[in-house]
């Protein structure tokens, strides 16, 4: 990977390429045009426009997935990053759709406790759709959370530290 360090690492190549994506971060890379930039990525990291585009770049991201599953540090080390979530969504499920076994899925909930003089204004208000189905946003999992034994799961809070979580 690109930003791994070696005994034959170039440091300033290396510098130079954070550099240009802490830009990119920062919205000041590229030719600024009528409020849009146009950002030139270099051809040895660019994903070629195919059908097979997302299948290449887990690829080339996660080699040999299947048999690293058991692996400590290989999802540790290595990550896709996304510009947006429903881009996360698509990464999540074709990872979780190459794993075996078979997928559970886990919903939130989506209902409501309330109170009785108001409840039908409340029912009719907030319906699931409104509370949490249509959701997706940074921070909450989604409605549907679909899983397999053996992958691997990111906890952005800890949610038990006496065991583990």
């Amino acid at each position: 990977m690109r930003l791994s360090l070696s005994e034959n690492t170039n440091i300033q190549e290396l510098r130079n390429f954070a550099e240009w994506l802490l830009k990119i971060g920062d919205g000041l890379a590229g030719d600024t045009t009528d409020g849009e930039s146009i950002v030139h990525i270099p051809s040895d990291i660019l994903v070629k426009n195919s059908e097979t585009a997302l299948d290449d770049l887990i690829d080339f991201v996660y080699p040999d997935m299947l048999s690293n599953l058991s692996v400590e540090n290989y999802f540790k080390d290595r990550a896709i990053l996304a510009p947006t979530l429903d881009c996360v969504t698509d990464v999540n499920n074709k990872m979780t759709a190459e794993l075996p076994g078979q997928e559970r899925a886990y919903l939130s909930s989506d209902s409501m406790c309330t109170k009785e003089e108001n409840m039908e204004f409340e029912l009719d208000a907030f319906s699931p759709e409104i509370l949490i189905n249509g959701i997706n946003c940074l921070g909450l999992p989604p409605h549907k959370l679909v899983l397999k034994v053996s992958a691997p799961v990111m906890l952005l809070w800890n949610i038990d530290q006496t065991n583990g979580l």
